[in-house]
């Protein structure tokens, strides 16, 4: 994904140009220390991803996002805060961003939420999975059942269908606890159901479950 890093602190800004740098899921990045500058380079060079500074000072988030989406609509944004109000993240999300990072994330973080990004999905962190889970697959389910879902979110959902808890299909995987929160979440979102139980259902009606070997 082509990224712009719109961050007004510079010692972040590079600091967060250089951990993009490396990612698999990022072809190229540039930084913008304001929206004004970002506009600027909007029309020789439309990002996949804009990575938002969320504490700008004295600038409403919400008009950003706005601002954003008129200039350049088919652009994913992730807001990246300092706050952990449940109910101001839910309305960035109903602005239309696609992903939220505290500024106490760590590059685990970065990556998972790059990754979901990258697979068309929503990501929150695992420490608010939880909590967003029922309401990002009402107002915000757009994908139906059939959708493909990926070879390991395959073997996610037999684990989680052979009752296994998110540790123990983490060590199963070989990956980590918020990776299978996220994979978790984005199976709810892709088949259209509420909780785990949805998944289970869902599994055998579609045929998608396969019994473990791991």
């Amino acid at each position: 994904m082509k990224t712009l890093v719109i961050e007004a602190f510079p010692l972040l800004r590079d600091a967060l140009l250089h951990q993009l740098e490396t990612n698999e899921y990022i072809t190229s990045v540039l930084g913008a220390e304001n929206t004004a500058q970002a506009f600027s380079l909007f029309a020789d060079w439309a990002p996949d991803l804009i990575w938002l500074d969320g504490t700008f000072p004295e600038v409403r988030q919400e008009a950003m996002i706005k601002q954003i989406q008129r200039t350049v609509p088919d652009t994913k944004i992730l807001l990246f805060g300092s706050g952990d109000s449940i109910p101001e993240i839910k309305n960035f999300f109903k602005q239309g961003i696609r992903a939220y990072l505290p500024k106490t994330a760590c590059p685990c973080d970065i990556s998972e939420a790059l990754s979901s990004l990258a697979a068309g999905n929503l990501y929150v962190p695992a420490s608010l999975n939880r909590t967003f889970t029922s309401w990002l697959t009402d107002p915000m389910r757009k994908k139906k059942r059939g959708c493909e879902i990926t070879q390991r979110e395959k073997e996610v959902l037999s684990l989680i269908v052979e009752e296994h808890t998110t540790g123990e299909i983490a060590k199963k995987l070989f990956i980590s606890y918020c990776t299978v929160e996220t994979h978790r979440i984005n199976l709810i979102q892709k088949l259209g159901v509420k909780n785990t139980a949805g998944l289970v259902r869902v599994a055998f009606e579609a045929g998608l479950y396969n019994r473990s070997i791991i």
